[in-house]
């Protein structure tokens, strides 16, 4: 648990991950259930996870990059002081997170969703089968029509540049993809088909990242991903097309009211820039801030991040919104824009995994079944202890 938690923080302090939690909620859902403990530990090995490191950014382009360029100071300098600083809220994070699975897992009555998970319950159970440990003939086709294609992208793309901040690592990265997926494989078609469709989903994710810092893959690449993922998992098992669909479209239906609600979340965006609420609030801030000494103006910027977090969740579109009118009443009342970075920073990551208008939250809310109200009495003290840690 510690392991998976440790990787969504880290991957999304990097380059930034929260949007994929979706894809891995469902997944980590079912097996924290089966593993005795509840939806709401499932959701924080990923994406709770992956926002505490959203907060902790160390190297995240679309909040750390975005920020440090609109005030002309050096892109991902200060990278020391926010390592500290990811590090710190990570610990805390996986100790509240197992904290919390201890006592669930001790006493079951304690968990926030006790009488509310009926529905993960009896589709675990129905879920449940003899497993038998076989390979049919279809797994070795998939498994070598995956191989040709990487072979394929290996020839076309031998070597990739993967981007991390401003280091840039060249080399051949898919064709050593290529050749671990033929090896690795091998040995788990060997064994049986459960191990080789954790090898699908392994490689999903190796790709994924890859995609990321090196081909600037973002929601449509993810998505494009995780489908044929699913695709070619089901041709794999012996599934036949209509199999397939039918499978496809009963996760459809586990995914129809999230989409609307992320939807109506966006709308709710719209409206406020439209009518220029936003603007007309940050224009009160700057006056607020005008004759403040610097740990009054650092106090009212965190503060007001934060507030603003609840209404415009996207890092980049807060950025670009505030840190230009920040860095200049920096510069005014002798404070560092480095500091001033770092009030957005935190105020952007943490109030963000309360944020009734952010499409992720609701998103995996969604998916997992957890009513906000619960999901609010479950991590309000933990976000409140955080801010207070920033």
């Amino acid at each position: 648990m510690t392991f998976i938690m440790v990787i969504f923080s880290t991957f999304e302090a990097i380059f930034g991950m929260a949007e994929e939690a979706l894809a891995f909620t469902m997944i980590f859902v079912q097996l924290s259930i089966r593993m005795g403990y509840d939806s709401l530990v499932g959701i924080g090995l990923c994406y709770f996870a992956a926002h505490v490191g959203f907060a902790g950014a160390i190297l995240n382009p679309f909040i750390i990059g975005i920020a440090q360029g609109l005030s002309s100071i050096p892109l991902f300098s200060g990278i020391e002081f926010r390592v500290v600083c990811w590090i710190i809220f990570t610990v805390i994070l996986v100790a509240f997170v197992l904290w919390y699975a201890h006592r669930v897992k001790k006493n079951p009555a304690k968990s926030v969703m006790h009488n509310e998970e009926d529905y993960w319950r009896k589709r675990s159970e129905s879920d449940v089968e003899a497993i038998k440990y076989y390979t049919p003939k279809p797994a070795w086709i998939v498994a070598g029509v995956l191989l040709v294609i990487m072979l394929i992208y290996s020839f076309y793309f031998p070597s990739t540049n993967f981007k991390v901040g401003l280091r840039i690592m060249k080399g051949p990265f898919i064709p050593i993809l290529t050749a671990l997926y033929a090896i690795t494989s091998f040995v788990a078609l060997r064994k049986s088909l459960h191990f080789y469709i954790f090898n699908i989903l392994a490689f999903t994710i190796f790709y994924l990242v890859l995609g990321v810092l090196g081909y600037d893959s973002y929601i449509m690449e993810i998505a494009a991903l995780f489908l044929a993922m699913g695709v070619f998992t089901g041709f794999a098992a012996g599934k036949k097309n209509s199999g397939i669909t039918k499978l496809f479209q009963e996760g459809v239906k586990d995914m129809v009211s999230v989409a609307l609600v992320v939807g109506f979340a966006g709308g709710i965006i719209a409206i406020l820039n439209d009518v220029q609420i936003i603007d007309t609030v940050l224009y009160s801030l700057s006056n607020s801030l005008k004759g403040t000494g610097q740990i009054t103006a650092i106090t009212i910027m965190y503060g007001f991040m934060s507030l603003l977090n609840l209404i415009i969740t996207s890092g980049s579109a807060k950025a670009a919104l505030t840190i230009p009118i920040m860095a200049q009443f920096s510069d005014i009342i002798g404070l560092s824009r480095q500091a001033t970075i770092m009030a957005f920073q935190f105020g952007s990551g943490i109030t963000d995994m309360i944020a009734p208008t952010s499409g992720v939250l609701i998103g995996v809310l969604g998916i997992a079944k957890v009513p906000y109200a619960k999901w609010v009495k479950f991590v309000i003290s933990f976000v409140l202890f955080l801010a207070f840690v920033a």
